[in-house]
């Protein structure tokens, strides 16, 4: 009996040690273990902060890319790859990373979920790019290692562009969204008012979207990181065309079209 009880509590403690996690094979999920390995290999820590069970986009990441053996051999030549999850199911991580992956939410100010991060050695980061379109995992990683190659160019070079586009434009946006609805007015003269406000808003959005493009446009950037700049000019460029005929809208006009309420960004489009 006293056997069958050893084997029993040794079958037990074997399943809590060994109990599979939701950590995609080829990660950790001990942060400090993963910062410790990146100062001994000289490598930058790939971070993932998922939802893994109750996260669409998170769970899309992860079957497509974190899983494969193509993505994670060549993630590996360049970074510790690490998984810090914050799942409804608490039994998917270890209790150290029970405790420990909150306080790394606030430390880094996730907001949204898949975020994935180069994290330096001394614990700096910034942010990594999520897989675009139907590239195949294994030059998703290539991508994430050109990225972290040329950052020092991105930062000298692109990162004032980015910087001056979230000074100066996205505010302006958010205002924009923010704007109550003009034909939601009671009266024309409210509405009247309420229109002019924001085509000056719009006005001003065109105006400095366009004369951050053409400052982006003459800008001399290294052939390395041209990608980086399209990838700016498409934001500036986006959209950029309706908000144009916005504009110029007349009140009458306007009111044609947009007789009740729609989306604070203009649903449809323009014909």
């Amino acid at each position: 009996m006293k056997k069958l009880i050893t084997l029993i509590v040794f079958a037990l403690t074997a399943t809590l040690l060994f109990a599979k996690t939701s950590t995609p094979d080829g990660f950790i999920d001990d942060f400090d273990m993963a910062l410790e390995s990146a100062k001994k290999s000289g490598k930058t820590v790939l971070a993932v902060f998922s939802g893994s069970d109750w996260c669409y986009w998170c769970k899309v990441l992860e079957k497509d890319y974190l899983s494969k053996k193509e993505f994670v051999d060549e993630a590996s030549k360049s970074f510790e790859l690490c998984f810090i999850d914050s799942p409804k199911d608490k039994s998917r991580v270890t209790a150290k990373a029970a405790s420990r992956n909150p306080e790394l939410l606030k430390k880094y100010a996730i907001r949204e979920f898949p975020t994935m991060k180069f994290i330096k050695s001394d614990g700096t980061a910034f942010d990594a790019p999520r897989p675009k379109g139907d590239i195949a995992p294994k030059a998703y990683a290539e991508a994430l290692i050109k990225t972290i190659k040329y950052n020092p160019l991105v930062e000298k070079h692109i990162k004032p562009f980015k910087d001056e586009f979230s000074a100066k434009i996205q505010p302006l946006h958010i205002k924009l969204f923010q704007m109550e609805f003009p034909f939601s007015k009671k009266t024309e003269e409210e509405q009247r008012a309420a229109h002019l406000e924001g085509v000056k808003l719009i006005r001003e959005i065109v105006t400095k979207r366009i004369e951050l493009r053409e400052k982006l446009l003459k800008a001399k950037i290294p052939s390395e990181i041209e990608y980086e700049k399209n990838d700016l000019l498409n934001q500036l460029n986006a959209n950029l065309e309706d908000l144009k005929k916005l504009a110029e809208l007349k009140f009458e006009d306007a009111k044609k079209l947009y007789g009740q309420p729609i989306n604070k960004r203009t649903k449809g489009k323009l014909k």
